[in-house]
């Protein structure tokens, strides 16, 4: 139901449910203690998530179903019934009155589409760049010839598109503002760096009194065929074949479509007793998982995609205060710093060496330990930094 007094925003996740997304979500809590009347429209989850019509902390949720990809068919099977049920939950909402503001959070780059409707009823629309669409395409497909060449120029122009009709570009890095303002055009003073970061101080507070076990280590995020778990994988079954290893435990934190398949990986290498498969779970569980690690992992490859993102895993590694060992890619060595252990080559063998190197030295991981508060500082790392810029820039909007 509308709120009198408050202007409107309807945010739109096709990704993701929420609260599952937890930037999407956090952004939606930030605007509803900012004043705003909030709408969510994204996918039915698991769970309580499941509900096609809530209410949570004050802001509306409409859920709908969806098949999720598997493969570059499915991603059509995929996007168009997302995008007609989010039509049609558009027309609905926008019946209980007027809408100041549509936030489209990609991917896909598909809800200028919306945007721009809602443009021509005198609306706002803002980008939420949640990932850099035309490197992931390079990244899946390749750009050279064929399928690879026509999805590369497909995701540039709804790429294009996203930045021409936005009033307001939120990104989560400075890597992103560059792409916004260089190849998408947009005027610095529509860019606004929103990152994504957890609130520091219920992480720290959830993770307070766990010791770290020098023979754990973990991972939590996505399981996508772009996130280097194949590769994790590989590099453990090495680890855990050194004699002074081999009884290390990985704990994997997190769910998506590559999670069959890294099961299936896990149980062939003859690894499995050793990989724990968690799934999905909220903070108050996995925080104090995670903190049990003597290191985080962050596996992700180096690819033009993941060169410019920032893992939101490295963020929450550090929030929880445990290093990180990853590939050296700009965004991550950026962000960990020396709280990094980074691999000599990117391979298996190479991510192998870089996690053995530090299980063997438990001394130098409490103490890069230690300065990890100190890069959560650097970069104002934390949920709270992130939410009042996203206000202020909200603010404006509601100004014009």
């Amino acid at each position: 139901m509308k709120v009198e007094g408050k202007p409107r925003a309807v945010v739109l996740v096709e990704n993701l449910p929420v609260p599952l997304d937890r930037r999407t979500w956090q952004e939606a809590k930030a605007l509803a203690q900012d004043g705003w009347d909030v709408t969510v429209i994204g996918p039915r989850g698991a769970g309580e998530m499941r509900r096609l019509r809530d209410m949570i902390d004050g802001i509306e949720v409409l859920r709908y179903p969806q098949r999720a990809a598997r493969g570059l068919a499915g991603y059509v099977l995929e996007y168009l019934p997302s995008m007609a049920f989010t039509a049609l939950l558009l027309v609905d909402t926008r019946r209980r009155g007027p809408i100041r503001v549509v936030h489209g959070c990609n991917p896909p780059d598909l809800f200028w589409l919306f945007g721009r409707a809602a443009r021509a009823r005198g609306a706002h629309f803002v980008f939420d760049q949640h990932d850099a669409n035309v490197e992931l395409s390079e990244t899946k497909w390749g750009d050279s010839r064929g399928i690879g060449w026509i999805l590369l120029r497909l995701t540039t122009f709804l790429e294009s598109q996203s930045y021409r009709t936005a009033s307001l570009v939120l990104v989560p890095n400075e890597s992103y503002r560059q792409l916004a303002t260089g190849r998408g055009s947009v005027p610095e003073e529509r860019v606004v760096v929103v990152r994504n970061a957890p609130d520091v101080a219920r992480y720290r507070s959830l993770a307070a009194g766990v010791a770290p076990d020098p023979r754990r280590v973990g991972y939590v995020g996505v399981m996508g065929s772009q996130d280097g778990l194949d590769l994790l994988l590989d590099a453990w079954a090495l680890v855990i074949g050194e004699p002074d290893l081999a009884g290390a435990t990985l704990d994997l934190v997190g769910d998506g479509e590559a999670r069959p398949a890294l099961e299936a990986q896990a149980r062939r290498l003859g690894i499995d007793r050793s990989v724990r498969f968690h799934g999905y779970l909220p903070p108050d569980v996995f925080v104090p998982i995670l903190a049990g690690c003597l290191v985080g992992i962050s596996p992700d490859p180096p690819t033009a995609f993941n060169e410019v993102s920032t893992m939101v895993k490295v963020v929450d590694y550090l929030a929880l205060g445990r290093p990180v060992v990853a590939f050296p890619l700009a965004e991550t060595r950026l962000v960990a710093d020396d709280t990094g252990i980074y691999a000599d080559e990117p391979t298996a063998d190479g991510l192998a060496r870089a996690i053995a190197s530090i299980l063997r030295d438990p001394a130098r991981a409490a103490s890069m330990a230690e300065r990890t508060a100190g890069r959560i500082a650097a970069l104002e790392l934390d949920w709270a930094r992130s939410a009042a810029r996203l206000t202020a820039a909200y603010r404006s909007l509601a100004r014009d």
